[in-house]
This record gives C-alpha cells, sequence and structure tokens, in this order.
C-alpha cells in the first residue's frame, strides 16, 4: 500500500474535494453523527500525543488486513480478507471474506463477526466450512440488512452498510485535510490493536510538509467525517503538525509484518 505518488500535482483537485466535503458535513443530516460516540471524543493535543505507545502495543495494519489470507476451522486455506466494517466506537465490527472456489458452491462472499475471528501468524482463522457458509451471508446479520440498504446509498458493488457501521474501504485513500481545508495529504493506513480496536489513522503527507507517513489519533463521527466523505478532516491547525515526526513502521510490531 505504500505506493509513491505525487500528491503536489493534485492539490488544487484535492482543495476543491475538500470544499465540496465541508460543504457536505455542514449541510448533511446530524441524524447519525448527533447520536455517534464520536462526537463526545475528546481532541487529544499532539504535543501530548507520541508513538511510544504504538510501538509498544503493535498490532495490525489495515494494508496488512486487507486481502490477508483466511482458513478455515480445519485450517486449510479458503479465502482473503475483502473488506472490514467498522463502527461508530472505532471498533471492528466483522470481517467481509471471499472464500470457496474449491467448494461446490464456488466462490462467495461471507460476513463474518469479529470475536469469531482468530488472528494466527499466518492470517486470520475462521469457523467457516463448506456446510455452513450459507450461515455467514452478507445481509444475515445484524450490522447488515436489507433495512440498512434502503437507507444507505451503495459505495460500491458488493454491498452496502447501515449508517452505524462503515467499510474500511471508505476512509483509506481519502483526502486528508487540516484547519479550514488545507491539503495536507491522503490517508494511506490504519492501525488497530490486536482487539480490533483502531489506534491511529497514518496519512502520507504532501511534500509541502515533509512528506511521510504521520499517525495521528483517529476521529469520525462527530468530527467533520462520515462514510461517503471524500476527505478525512483531521482536527488540527497547520502550525499544530510542523512537529510531529515520521511514523517508523519499523518500530511498530505489527502482525503479518516482513
Amino acid at each position: 500500500m505504500h505506493f509513491q505518488r505525487n500528491v503536489s500535482l493534485i492539490a488544487l483537485a484535492v482543495s476543491a474535494a475538500m470544499g465540496v466535503s465541508q460543504a457536505q458535513a455542514q449541510n448533511d443530516s446530524n441524524q447519525s453523527q448527533s447520536s455517534a460516540q464520536g462526537q463526545n471524543q475528546p481532541i487529544v493535543a499532539l504535543s501530548d500525543w507520541n508513538y511510544d505507545e504504538l510501538y509498544q502495543q503493535g498490532g495490525v495494519t489495515a494494508d496488512n488486513l486487507m486481502d490477508t489470507e483466511v482458513f478455515g476451522e480445519s485450517g486449510e486455506e479458503i479465502g482473503s480478507v475483502e473488506n472490514v466494517l467498522i463502527t461508530e466506537q472505532n471498533q471492528i465490527a466483522a470481517i467481509i471474506a471471499q472464500v470457496g472456489g474449491f467448494w461446490d458452491i464456488g466462490d462467495t462472499h461471507v460476513l463474518v463477526p469479529w470475536e469469531e475471528v482468530q488472528l494466527t501468524d499466518d492470517g486470520v482463522q475462521i469457523p467457516i466450512n463448506e456446510d455452513n457458509a450459507d450461515e455467514y451471508g452478507l445481509f444475515d446479520s445484524e450490522y447488515i440488512t436489507k433495512q440498512d440498504l434502503s437507507q444507505t446509498q451503495q459505495v460500491d458493488d458488493d454491498i452496502a452498510t447501515g449508517n452505524r457501521v462503515w467499510k474500511l474501504t471508505e476512509l483509506l485513500d481519502d483526502y486528508a485535510s487540516v484547519g479550514e481545508g488545507v491539503g495536507y495529504g491522503y490517508v494511506d493506513n490504519v492501525l488497530f490493536n490486536k482487539d480490533g480496536k483502531i489506534q491511529a489513522v497514518v496519512v502520507e503527507s504532501d511534500s509541502a510538509y515533509g512528506g511521510g507517513p504521520y499517525a495521528y489519533p483517529f476521529y469520525g463521527y462527530g468530527h467533520g467525517w462520515a462514510p461517503g466523505y471524500t476527505t478525512y478532516s483531521l482536527p488540527y491547525e497547520e502550525n499544530e503538525i510542523g512537529n510531529m515526526d515520521a511514523f517508523d513502521y519499523e518500530q511498530y510490531n505489527g502482525l503479518w509484518d516482513n
């Protein structure tokens, strides 16, 4: 995921997108944000924020979790992770995996609650086999329902989520801004602890800010961001981010890091 981009060349496009995103944030219905826990989440001063705890805890990066191998209950490889569902409390709720192929049912997508997912040294293990795969359908769940689908827009061609659960792919690669819609970079990664709680969001900064990855506390609902927005707005001013150190992945004890 750490591919090179010339963010500077799209600065004008970024600024335009940020304007649209902020207008959305101001004009959108307040229903989802007003009831979200994120609205009450205090803003951590960057002077009090450092990476020591992240490095010590380690965890799972989004770029490792997405597309990682999925193993069945008998330990055989059966597919890969296609997406991750996250609650408004910034906690992984479930994974979406593509499994099958060698089964009579062929390739299919399943939704597995996070509490049934086991992290292993090789990937994730889920309690699915050919006989019970239909019990883990995308829409037979408390997370994704037909009622949700009638209340939300289709974000891509595989699944839509309700307004209390969002997909990891709805945040990754969003533009990132600071201050009053100033282009800063793009969301390159998300860090989770091994219990599935978001630790930080990693922004690949524009060359005007030195380039490189910088990890920040994650603020979702109630802080100017919601699924479907094209820009993730950091609640900091330009002069606050100038003293940040680049995030060092080598010091982060990430599962499945090579």
